[in-house]
């Protein structure tokens, strides 16, 4: 391959900057299996497809119009930051892991929105957009 299709894949630190994030954040989440990467042979270095990075942006997009900081990297792992949840709900940190063990994913964050919602109309919209994300697969 004379030339690698600039339309369809991106360098890694062009997937970075695409992204926002920093260019060692996406190689470990490469090395993790948790941003698909290609690697063309005769060429140095791993390639990324267009198509799958401007998906995790729109989605990242959409979470930090809810307010959600690191969205990029919130989208990348399917888990929601435990700090937001905590500002959000106006718990601890240590209530939230006694509610929900293991890590905050984006089922454990809805289970404990939904409760929140009856009480605190406020987070309906944060949950509903949450809950439409999880639903058509996009989070």
């Amino acid at each position: 391959m004379a030339r690698r299709q600039t339309n369809e894949l991106m360098t890694e630190q062009e997937a970075a900057e695409f992204l926002g994030v920093p260019t060692v954040a996406l190689s470990s989440w490469r090395k993790k299996g948790l941003v698909p990467a290609k690697q063309i042979p005769g060429q140095r270095g791993v390639y990324y497809e267009r198509e799958t990075l401007q998906q995790i942006k729109q989605i990242a997009q959409k979470l930090a119009k809810l307010g959600v900081p690191s969205s990029v990297s919130a989208v990348v792992h399917k888990r929601i930051p435990v700090r937001w949840m905590t500002q959000l709900l106006g718990i601890s940190r240590q209530r939230i892991y006694q509610l929900v063990p293991g890590n905050l994913t984006v089922e454990n964050a809805l289970s404990l929105l939904e409760r929140r919602v009856k009480t605190n109309p406020e987070l309906s919209k944060i949950y509903r957009a949450l809950k439409e994300l999880h639903q058509s697969g996009q989070l």
